[in-house]
């Protein structure tokens, strides 16, 4: 017995020492048994054991996983343990500091090395555990494929029953597909009875943007509990949100109630969004209201969420924007065909900004990042009229990504917009549109056909009728096919209408085949027909180019063609470029020319500016205006400052007329003409063209070639031309104070006088005109002369006669027609009445002869491009007379009759006298003088060659008869003669002397010797 106690004491003794080594040792122990378990599972730790007692142990310093970047860590873990010999449970858990890092990999929750010591997967349901647990400062980061999420946590109690504690959740921002949620923040309670979680408190975001709608601070007030096996939520929830935009609108005050029911963590509920104000790019509104119901259940890719109910919305208007926009559709189209329905349209969209009601049924549905939201069921009404129905199981279906998707019937009547009936499908649909009219502008549209989505299409006709300016187009026929990525208009399509009407301007039935690259369109061959006014008019162009996208166009080569009865008014233009703007349109033209009916009159080199702005056109130019005749009348003029207006169908023009080479003005223009009469008037008023050494009359117009030259001084004057259906006339009057130039006859002095053309552009004067001269000076002064003439067709002058004071008796212009082309031949005749012969030769300031008598004759002068020549000229006496020549002889081998025959003509009484005169004027004239008389002095003596000289002095009263030929230059007089086509030879001679300074006359003659002595 005492042996056995002394070996259970012994024993007893070895357990308690056992104990003891085992308690003093219990650090080392502990270590080595978590330093196994750890390493058994590949497990890396770092620790200090701080505490080991029959109750808690307390680790501190704790490190799990990579040093550098561990998976858990924490200030110091107790744990409170039951009795060994209950298997050694763990009661209780407390903590500070913890720091979780974990990862959301494939839908899956992983904390890295921590994973290895999770127990194997079971299929015993999930039970909360029977253990106190008390946390402080605990928080994990979790890596998601979301964005990082960060979690806090503080609270004690058993997880089975009486947890409480305070949960804190933020992320900066989560995204999945085309949705992503700003500043998330989840703070709240979180408390479990009977192993059922509970948490109550706000989920909240700063912006909720998901495809194109986006909810700013949005915030749920969640009341949730989680099922005992944590598979189903119950509960209610109140959502708000500070305000939302999206799908074109924005708004605030959004408000959700949840019923949280399932079993696979489940929730339904009811949303009610009181949206006070809506505001968006496109439209605002309010109060809006939506009321439904919604689900949230988690699926395999995610949470899955569905929503269905009813919104309706009051004073639903457009944006500002908008109405801007419409305001500046009415206003662009001015001027153009459109304009009216513009501006009904644009009133129609402004009648939204009254406020309009709708209401519609929705279903809303979001999984696997996908959503879909259907609109059915849809009525709108304004306070405008506008009524807008929309019906169907689904007949409008956002899906995004995707777009959109009609199935259904709409119809909008109503508030000035047209009743438009829209038979929706899958692929698009088939829309009828009520014609559009207003303001004498009607469209009309065939039903038009659409597509969605790759087939993206439309697809009709417009007709379209309305002003155009300050006229009209009707059946403008516009086909549409359009492709989506496309032009609304492309390819090539035939253009047409009825008629065109603008500024008088009326256009038949044409066709404009149009091709459309991009955004540009051409038209080839451009052809109109129609009429201007009264009159017949074809318009073509070889290349018309149009961008359609500013309205910039260029026509190449554009003709004009104005039939007016047998005559045809043209414009040509190398090239016409404009730009279509608000209200018209405007640009410019290059190398314009033409010429207007029976207008004789050529426009070339024009180059200007044009405008049309509310059927007004305008243009100014440059340009160039000639003659039209075969053989030009005047030279071509310049007009640098013509401008033009058409307004009411009445044109109007103006313009200055300049020599191109000095700038002189020529003639101010004004053109008026009646579009509708197919009448028109021009005025040209000459204020005064000062000819001298800048501009001459051959600088202006060729008939003066060979007539006149060096003309000084002004004309003045006023034309007018009348132009109709029945032809063109035009009248003139034009006159000068004083003009001195160079004539054909001799230098002209102090010419004034006016002439009235009844015929401004064939030069013709219906009744006589009358011209006076100072003086004309063809090497005899012959002043204050007077000549009559009338001026007839095909540049004609018919001279009615002229008549001058000469030497005592008169010099006449006899009656003639002259042609003033200036290859023609010119006849005149003077007629010479009582000339005083002692006058004469007083006038001529001979020194060595005088004579007395009267004279008449006639002296036919012909002028041609040869020069000019005598033909028949003759001068007679009337009576006797005396003659004396007392010059030297000069030449004293004449004879002994030579010398008796000038003895007597030292003093002659003659009784008869004529002189005959023929030859070039320029050259030689041939001079054959005749008088009868008896000497009157005593002859100087003479020794007659008898057989005996006799010497014979005093003799007188000698009868003698004298036929002499004199062949000479018929005086510098008739030299000018040559002058008649080329007056610069007269000028050149005769200028300087009879026109600048007094004419110079001979002092003395020096007869040819006489041939043949009687």
């Amino acid at each position: 017995m005492k042996r056995g106690r002394a070996i259970l004491a012994g024993l007893a003794g070895v357990g308690l020492l056992a104990l003891a080594v085992a308690w003093f040792q219990r650090d080392t122990i502990a270590r080595r048994v978590i330093d196994k378990a750890l390493t058994d599972k590949g497990v890396g730790a770092r620790y200090t054991i701080k505490a080991i007692t029959t109750k808690t142990q307390r680790i501190e310093q704790l490190s799990v996983g990579d040093p550098a970047r561990p998976d858990l860590t924490a200030e110091w873990i107790e744990i409170d343990t039951g009795s060994y010999l209950r298997g050694g449970t763990v009661t209780a858990i407390r903590a500070s500091g913890v720091r979780l890092r974990g990862q959301v990999s494939g839908g899956a929750l992983r904390f890295g090395v921590l994973d290895k010591l999770r127990p194997a997967p079971s299929d015993t349901p999930f039970r909360w555990p029977d253990i106190l647990v008390s946390l402080r400062n605990a928080q994990a980061v979790i890596d998601s494929e979301w964005g990082p999420i960060s979690l806090g946590i503080n609270g004690d109690g058993n997880l089975a029953n009486g947890f409480r504690g305070a949960v804190a959740l933020a992320a900066p921002r989560l995204a999945q597909s085309d949705c992503r949620a700003d500043g998330v923040r989840i703070t709240g309670e979180v408390t479990i009875t009977a192993r059922k979680p509970r948490f109550v408190g706000p989920v909240a975001a700063r912006v909720i943007n998901c495809q194109q709608i986006e909810i700013q601070w949005p915030e749920l007030r969640l009341d949730a509990s989680l099922s005992e096996t944590a598979d189903g939520w119950t509960g209610t929830g109140k959502g708000v949100a500070a305000s939302a935009n999206g799908l074109g609108f924005s708004g605030s005050g959004i408000t959700a109630k949840l019923d949280l029911a399932g079993n696979r963590v489940n929730t339904g509920g009811t949303i009610e969004a009181a949206l006070a104000t809506l505001s968006g790019q496109h439209f605002g509104a309010g109060p809006t209201r939506i009321a439904g119901s919604f689900a949230i259940e988690q699926g395999d890719k995610g949470p899955k969420l569905a929503s269905q109910g009813r919104v309706t919305g009051d004073n639903i208007r457009p944006a500002p924007a908008l109405l801007a926009r419409a305001i500046r559709l009415g206003q662009g189209a001015t001027g153009t065909p459109v304009a009216p329905i513009s501006a009904q349209l644009a009133r129609a969209i402004e009648g939204l900004g009254s406020g309009s009601s709708a209401q519609a049924n929705y279903v809303f549905a979001n999984q696997d990042g996908q959503s879909r939201l259907s609109l059915n069921t849809l009525n709108m009404a304004s306070k405008s009229g506008v009524r807008l129905a929309v019906t169907g199981a689904a007949p409008i279906t956002l899906n995004w990504p995707g777009g959109f998707r009609l199935d259904g019937l709409a119809q909008l009547t109503g508030g000035g917009f047209p009743t438009t009936r829209i038979s929706l499908n899958d692929q698009g649909g088939i829309a009828t549109v009520a014609p559009l009219g207003s303001g004498g502008a009607r469209l009309s549209l065939a039903p038009l056909r659409f597509g969605f989505g790759r087939k993206t299409r439309l697809e009709t006709v417009a007709v379209l009728d309305g002003p155009l300016g300050n006229g009209r187009i009707n059946g403008l026929r516009i086909p549409i096919n359009w492709r989506g990525g496309s032009s609304l208009v492309a390819n090539c399509i035939a253009l047409s209408y009825q008629s065109l009407t603008i500024a008088g301007l009326s256009l038949d039935r044409g066709n404009l085949p149009t091709c459309i690259t991009g955004n540009q369109a051409r038209i080839d061959g451009l052809q109109l027909a129609g009429r201007l006014g009264e009159t017949p008019i074809r318009i073509s162009g070889d290349r018309t180019e149009i961008k359609l996208g500013n309205g910039d166009f260029a026509i190449t080569n554009p003709t004009v063609r104005l039939a007016l009865k047998d005559d045809v008014s043209r414009l040509d233009a190398t090239v016409l470029t404009g730009s279509l703007q608000r209200g018209g349109a405007k640009g410019r033209f290059q190398g314009l020319s033409g010429k207007l009916a029976n207008v004789p009159v050529l426009v070339s080199q024009a180059n200007g500016d044009w405008a049309l702005q509310q059927g007004k056109l305008k243009t100014t130019a440059s340009l160039q205006v000639s003659d039209a005749a075969s053989a030009p009348r005047y030279q071509p003029l310049l007009v640098d400052d013509f401008a033009l207006k058409l307004v009411n169908n009445q044109i109007n023009a103006t313009g200055t007329a300049r020599h191109p080479t000095s700038g002189t003005t020529v003639s101010l223009i004004s053109i008026t003409h009646d579009l509708d009469a197919g009448r028109g008037h021009a005025v040209l008023d000459v204020p005064g063209i000062e000819f001298g050494q800048a501009i001459q009359p051959e600088d202006l117009t060729l008939i003066t070639n060979g007539v006149i030259a060096f003309v000084k001084g002004r004309v003045a004057g006023r034309g007018d031309i009348d132009w109709g259906q029945d032809g063109v006339t035009s009248t003139g009057d034009f006159g000068t104070d004083s003009l001195n130039m160079a004539a054909a006859f001799g230098p002209v002095a102090g010419l004034s006088g006016r002439i009235r053309l009844s015929d401004l552009l064939g030069l013709v004067t219906d009744t006589p005109q009358t011209v006076k001269l100072a003086s004309i000076n063809p090497g005899i002064a012959v002043l204050d002369g007077e000549i009559s003439y009338r001026l007839l067709p095909d540049l004609k002058a018919e001279i009615l006669g002229g008549s001058w004071p000469f030497a005592g008796g008169r010099l006449s212009l006899q009656p003639t027609v002259m042609d003033l082309s200036t290859a023609a031949t010119r006849r005149l005749t003077l007629k010479v009445e009582g000339l005083d012969a002692a006058r004469f030769i007083a006038a001529m300031e001979f020194e060595n002869i005088s004579a007395t008598g009267l004279f008449d004759g006639e002296l036919p002068l012909i002028f041609d491009q040869d020069g000019g020549r005598i033909e028949g000229g003759r001068l007679v006496a009337r009576a006797g007379g005396t003659l004396s020549y007392i010059g030297e002889i000069s030449n004293e081998n004449i004879g002994a009759m030579g010398r008796f025959a000038f003895d007597a003509l030292k003093s002659i009484r003659y009784n008869r006298l004529s002189i005959d005169l023929d030859g070039n004027l320029g050259g030689d004239v041939i001079t054959k003088i005749k008088f009868a008389g008896v000497n009157q002095g005593a002859i100087r003596g003479i020794r007659p060659k008898l057989p005996i000289p006799i010497k014979i002095v005093g003799l007188n009263n000698i009868p003698f008869i004298f036929n002499i030929t004199i062949t000479a230059k018929f005086r510098q007089l008739f030299d000018t003669a040559r002058s008649i086509n080329d007056p610069s030879i007269l000028v050149r001679e005769y200028w300087p002397k009879a026109v600048l300074t007094p004419v110079e006359k001979p002092k003395s003659v020096q007869p040819a010797e006489s041939t043949k002595v009687r």
